[in-house]
């Protein structure tokens, strides 16, 4: 189930300029704007996240067909500082990002099963594409390891 589901989820983000950093059991962690800066970087993201949402629901019909479940997609996208680069030790090396921002982006996309969405973006993000998409404001949270109440 895993592969045909990796293969479309990651054919969008790479569509649009993302880079697909690991596979976290069932969830792909990408990024944008690394290795190389990309202007619009948030709205290539967004679209990623939309596109994604129209391919797995567009592959339930076939997967049903032969018995394969059928699969939800959740993502959240914070747009900020973050490391990237390769990190790591003697025995493994990886090329990935690390930080607050990171933290947050895993954040939001556990607090869409919450609200019963599938794409959640920060403050940050929706500054950046407001004028681009339709957004909603689900509500004020407090995620852990966060003090502060995010819009």
């Amino acid at each position: 189930v895993c592969t045909p589901y990796f293969e479309k989820m990651c054919r969008q983000i790479v569509k649009r300029n993302g880079t697909i950093d690991k596979f976290i059991g069932d969830c792909i962690m990408a990024m944008w704007n690394a290795p190389l800066e990309v202007d619009g970087h948030e709205l290539d993201a967004i679209e990623s996240g939309l596109a994604m949402q129209d391919a797995i629901q567009a592959a339930h019909a076939e997967w049903a067909a032969v018995g394969l479940p059928i699969l939800k997609f959740r993502a959240g996208i914070h747009s900020g500082p973050c490391l990237v680069g390769n990190f790591g030790c003697s025995h493994r090396v990886a090329y990935t990002c690390l930080g607050d921002t990171v933290n947050l982006a895993s954040r939001l996309e556990a607090l869409n099963k919450k609200f019963g969405t599938y794409l959640m973006c920060s403050d940050n993000t929706y500054q950046k594409a407001k004028n681009r998409f339709h957004f909603r404001m689900l509500s004020k949270v407090t995620v852990p390891g966060k003090s502060e109440i995010l819009p």
